[in-house]
């Protein structure tokens, strides 16, 4: 594999995740915000979840994410939360394989933002690296929420300078 080159004809590929990107992403981008500040926090805005047990977690707590990405998983394991199986208006179903980004989840995570409906993104595979085409292709201003293992939730409110680092990640990412 080699490093993206032309990103505008390459997204129409699958991205792969590098070994000297993980520990990038392992880190946390945004702000580790607690449950209870969260309801209050996210009022008003456009909100994203990428995780299972984020989305569980908002919708628990009587939020309605207007994307939801879920792979149905949690650290590997299969978790089957009826919350957020019932969550959405529209469904979109993409294949996703692990460290990868794929062309078909940018075109469903692009077509979920621009539908007017709550909708849910099923992903067979992962849905991890979904974060960075959220954060890209999000408006200024939305929040981008997704999940730390053994450490809580994550927001990005998302800005300009958002959207640039998560393009340079895309763009050192392998074709």
């Amino acid at each position: 594999m080699r490093k993206m080159v032309n990103m505008r004809s390459e997204l129409d590929k699958p991205l792969h995740l590098p070994t000297r990107l993980r520990e990038e992403l392992k880190k946390v981008h945004g702000e580790v915000i607690s449950e209870p500040t969260l309801k209050e926090r996210v009022k008003g805005k456009y909100v994203i979840t990428v995780g299972d047990v984020v989305t569980h977690t908002l919708l628990k707590l009587g939020i309605k994410p207007d994307v939801a990405i879920v792979d149905y998983k949690t650290k590997r394991d299969t978790i089957n939360f009826s919350t957020v199986r019932k969550f959405g208006e529209k469904v979109i179903k993409v294949n996703n394989p692990a460290g990868t980004i794929t062309p078909e989840l940018w075109r469903a995570v692009k077509l979920a933002i621009q539908t007017p409906e709550k909708t849910r993104i099923d992903v067979n595979g992962e849905e991890d690296l979904a974060v960075l085409p959220a954060v890209i292709l999000a408006p200024e201003g939305a929040m981008v929420i997704y999940g730390i293992p053994n450490t809580g939730l994550a927001v990005i409110e998302i800005r300009d300078e958002d959207k640039k680092s998560a393009m340079r990640i895309i763009k050192e990412m392998e074709v």
